[in-house]
């Protein structure tokens, strides 16, 4: 399972290596680049759970720019996925906390 090392603006250091992307996380330990995200979706959400995930944390950036559509909110719920959403710092400390005990992916922006 990964670690997250440390953040900062614009950059996430997760088992040693720099990515200046938003990442998505898998407790499993595979880790994917993503475009800057402002919006965590219903649409977004149906991806994820094909992996079969007991919690998803959002990091929401570090001054909470991202937003979490409703109805992801709503279909976590429905669906008994337990979904977090925090800033990106706290969210990475729950992230290195829970994914030891539960098949945990972290969808994190790492700027605003």
């Amino acid at each position: 399972m990964p670690k997250i090392d440390s953040s900062y603006f614009g950059s996430i250091i997760i088992d040693g290596k720099k990515y200046n992307k938003d990442v998505v996380i898998f407790w499993d330990g595979e880790i994917q680049e993503k475009d800057g995200f402002h919006v965590f979706s219903k649409s977004e959400l149906q991806d994820l759970l094909m992996r079969d995930p007991e919690l998803i944390i959002i990091g929401t950036g570090n001054v909470g720019n991202v937003k979490i559509e409703p109805a992801a909110e709503i279909f976590a719920r429905v669906n008994g996925v337990q979904l977090i959403s925090k800033l990106t710092p706290q969210a990475i400390e729950d992230f290195n906390k829970y994914s030891r005990k539960k098949k945990t992916i972290a969808v994190l922006h790492i700027t605003c």
